[in-house]
């Protein structure tokens, strides 16, 4: 007879729960050349209530399980007040969620997560999100035969199969395209570009590294404009802009970090913003979460060979939209980084409603090769 699964609660406040919680997919995924192991300082800065602004409106419990002395799989439960305000929906999520492939250890953290969240007055669950929709989210359902990109999830094929045997079902797919550089954007989309670039109304500049902070009050406003239609979408207050900003502006190169400003009576106004970065997971996957002085060393020279870079921001204010800056920025994107001798590049993730913007990359010659999918599930 096996031996029952036991799941044990971790407070995200205290660092050792924070460890035990963070060094569960090690073992998971040992021997899965697939799997980049994250740094561990950068997950218990985004658990930490101390360390990440999130937490000022969001709520997080810590979940393991184990059948006897092995440890089989982990789940977060999260509440988002801000996010029941603006959308007005009571639901519960969860996140970073890791199991082995057994029905009954995915049942006990699922449900350990549902108990949790239903105490808070959640009346659905989703997931996963790790811990909001700016952050890791989704199960990878389609394209497993690559590694994940930075800042992208990654997971068995058996996991959708896990959730929806715990009674999810699809509430949203999240889709990532590839662009190679030896294929030149498409002629649709290059005379879009070009009709926008002679109209002279509009022009393309790259993000001052040197006056980082106006930059980035620049970006949240574009972003909690362009943005706010989208699904499960929550603004981003300044604190957690520049919380996650730290991060990136180590990786960010301002080839890639584009502004598209538009002109406004004399002068010009910014009104669009593409962003990609480096794919630093090509380095990060021979670190095995640790940030030594040599690991650093290694990620400095290593970003400067990089073999792809991720588009991870595309978005447009809606005054401006269907006047070709989508299909301007893809362009110039492409085009910058076929300058710098970089094969590929992802651009995900799309929300699979957005119908105007998937149209675009696929005219620009955008091929569709993984699929991510968020999962829901009414609490009865």
């Amino acid at each position: 007879m096996r031996t029952a699964v036991e799941v044990v609660a971790l407070a995200p406040s205290r660092r050792a729960h924070r460890a035990r919680f963070i060094a569960v997919p090690g073992p998971l995924y040992r021997g899965d050349p697939r799997y980049v192991p994250p740094l561990r300082r950068d997950v218990h800065r985004l658990l930490d209530p101390s360390a990440n602004p999130w937490h000022r409106h969001g709520e997080m419990a810590l979940f393991i399980a184990a059948r006897g002395r092995e440890t089989v799989g982990r789940i977060a439960a999260i509440c988002d007040r801000r996010y029941d305000e603006i959308q007005a929906e009571r639901v519960g999520f969860f996140g970073f969620f890791d199991c082995v492939d057994d029905t009954e250890c995915a049942a006990a953290l699922l449900g350990a997560a549902e108990r949790w969240a239903r105490e808070r007055g959640a009346v659905a669950m989703r997931g996963p999100i790790s811990p909001s929709m700016d952050d890791e989210c989704g199960c990878l359902v389609a394209g497993f035969d690559s590694p994940p990109v930075v800042q992208m999830p990654y997971n068995p094929p058996y996991y959708a199969g896990l959730l929806e045997a715990g009674g999810y079902r699809k509430e949203q797919d999240l889709l990532a395209y590839e662009f190679l550089s030896s294929q030149d954007v498409r002629p649709a989309i290059a005379r879009v570009a070009d009709a926008v670039v002679a109209s002279g109304n509009f022009r393309i500049r790259s993000v001052d590294l040197r006056r980082f902070r106006q930059e980035l009050e620049i970006f949240r406003t574009i972003y909690n404009s362009a943005w706010e239609r989208n699904w499960g979408f929550i603004p981003l207050d300044a604190d957690e802009i520049e919380w996650r900003a730290k991060t990136l502006k180590q990786i960010i190169d301002p080839r890639f970090a584009l502004f598209v400003e538009a002109r406004r009576g004399e002068g010009f106004e910014p009104v669009a913003f593409g962003l990609a970065v480096p794919d630093v997971n090509e380095i990060l996957v021979g670190l095995k979460g640790r940030l030594t002085p040599l690991a650093m060393l290694r990620i400095v020279r290593g970003l400067r060979h990089v073999k792809t870079i991720r588009v991870m921001l595309l978005g447009v204010v809606a005054e401006y939209r269907k006047r070709g800056l989508e299909a301007l920025l893809i362009r110039e994107i492409h085009r910058r980084g076929a300058q710098a001798g970089i094969p590929r590049a992802e651009l995900a993730y799309v929300l699979e409603d957005n119908i105007v913007m998937n149209r675009t990359i696929r005219k620009a010659g955008g091929r569709l090769y993984k699929t991510y999918r968020i999962f829901g599930k009414r609490l009865t």
